[in-house]
């Protein structure tokens, strides 16, 4: 048995160990100017936030999602919202959503919908992954 493969058990009848996952050069879909297509609202942990996703701008045949079909391509987005003393949820004008909103013309998140981004690629801290994003 190989030396990197001295830490495998067997499953049913498939082997486990560590393996190649597959990777994704994300440098072609960076500059493309996809719409805002969803806008979800959330809350974590840290609070409420809201997530903005782009639609599709590719397909990667050879990478699964799991579900086993081909992964589609979005830039998305991250935003923090707040809460005031009062229990109201919202944003400052000055934090990055306000400033986001005010370069895009509109006063809430909602209004986004259907307004054109350019992604960029962002550099996780956490695993070094790059992944899609817009500014």
């Amino acid at each position: 048995m190989e030396e990197n493969q001295s830490n495998l058990v067997e499953l049913g009848n498939k082997v486990v160990g560590v393996i190649e996952l597959p990777t994704l050069n994300v440098d072609k879909y960076v500059g493309m100017k996809p719409k805002i297509a969803k806008i979800t609202e959330h809350e974590g942990s840290f609070g409420f936030y809201i997530k903005i996703e782009t639609e599709i701008v590719g397909v990667e045949e050879e990478i699964k999602d799991d579900n086993g079909k081909p992964l589609e391509i979005k830039a998305s987005r991250i935003f923090g919202l707040q809460q005031d003393s009062n229990g109201n949820i919202g944003w400052g004008e000055s934090t990055k959503l306000g400033m986001f909103l005010k370069k895009k013309g509109v006063s809430h998140y909602r209004d986004l919908v259907g307004h054109e981004v350019v992604v960029i690629s962002v550099t996780s801290a956490s695993d070094g992954k790059d992944y899609l994003s817009f500014n």
